[in-house]
């Protein structure tokens, strides 16, 4: 009775759209990940994957794709993957900042995954902009419509959750920075995600556009010039600045990419507005950095 009392105070972040952007049956989401082409404990060999947030239905496919990319690849297994790290915006417009978790568990339909705490409180230590903060990540969707998908393709890996709101340049470039000396010494052993779209125009064209410009600044790994573009509102993707800054933290320096074909789709509840969703992997045959050596 004692350990059951114990264990029911651990705290954990439970799902808040399971039932309305993905399923909440554990059945029905293994399900669903397999008709998206994935295989149960196995996932890409990317060192570093661009994936969408949107609903199953719009998004599903895409961030599957992104999910399995380079699953064939030699420089990595998935059993390898012992942590992933998840990037996501706050849609909340008022929440500025890096925000951690302190949550022991994010709970899935398909189980428990655990937070890195230790990972977590280390990075959060590297900036004043950063906090340990659970209060954002109850009620923020880009992180936890991916959980199931790391936990279906890593079913081993533990998570650290960062959500940031806002963007700063000095507050992008202090994460970017953190990455860096944190993750850069056991990224042979790490999956960094970005949870973003790719474009959002109430004009098709102007998306597709925006979308194309997006995917073309990632692929050559332009990272001035994508901040530059962000700043001026010349490109809409919803959670771009964590692009950006996962290119400025020069992790995925040495990387080749990779991109799939973006889909548009229409948003729900947007009155028609042109959404681009694409899924983008950045791979690498040689791993491990000298956080020492990169200026900021």
């Amino acid at each position: 009775m004692g350990q059951n009392l114990v264990f029911a105070r651990v705290k954990s972040r439970s799902p808040v759209v399971a039932g309305l952007f993905y399923p909440e049956d554990k059945e029905a989401v293994e399900s669903r990940l397999c008709s998206f082409g994935l295989k149960k404990g196995t996932g890409t060999h990317a060192q570093a994957i661009v994936v969408p947030h949107g609903a199953w239905d719009l998004s599903g496919k895409v961030a599957a794709a992104g999910f399995s990319a380079v699953s064939g690849g030699e420089n990595h297994q998935s059993a390898d993957i012992t942590r992933v790290v998840l990037m996501g915006p706050i849609h909340a417009m008022d929440e500025e900042g890096v925000f951690f978790s302190d949550s022991v568990f994010f709970k899935t339909p398909l189980g428990r995954i655990p937070v890195d705490l230790k990972l977590s409180e280390e990075l959060a230590s590297c900036s004043t902009y950063f906090e340990i903060n659970d209060i954002p990540h109850l009620k923020e969707h880009s992180v936890e419509v991916l959980l199931p998908f790391v936990k279906f393709c890593f079913p081993q890996a533990s998570i650290v959750p960062i959500l940031i709101g806002g963007s700063k340049p000095s507050l992008l470039s202090a994460l970017a920075r953190a990455l860096w000396i944190v993750l850069g010494p056991i990224m042979d052993h790490t999956l960094l995600i970005v949870s973003t779209g790719l474009s959002k125009n109430q004009d098709e064209k102007t998306a597709l556009a925006q979308a194309e410009e997006f995917t073309r600044l990632l692929r050559e790994k332009d990272q001035k010039t994508l901040a530059a573009e962000l700043v001026d509102r010349n490109i809409s993707a919803c959670g771009g600045a964590l692009a950006a800054t996962a290119l400025q933290s020069g992790l995925l320096d040495d990387t080749q990419v990779s991109v799939m074909p973006a889909q548009p789709v229409v948003a729900r509840g947007d009155e028609g507005q042109i959404v681009y969703y694409g899924a983008i992997s950045f791979w690498a045959a040689n791993h491990g950095y000298l956080a020492a050596h990169r200026v900021f």
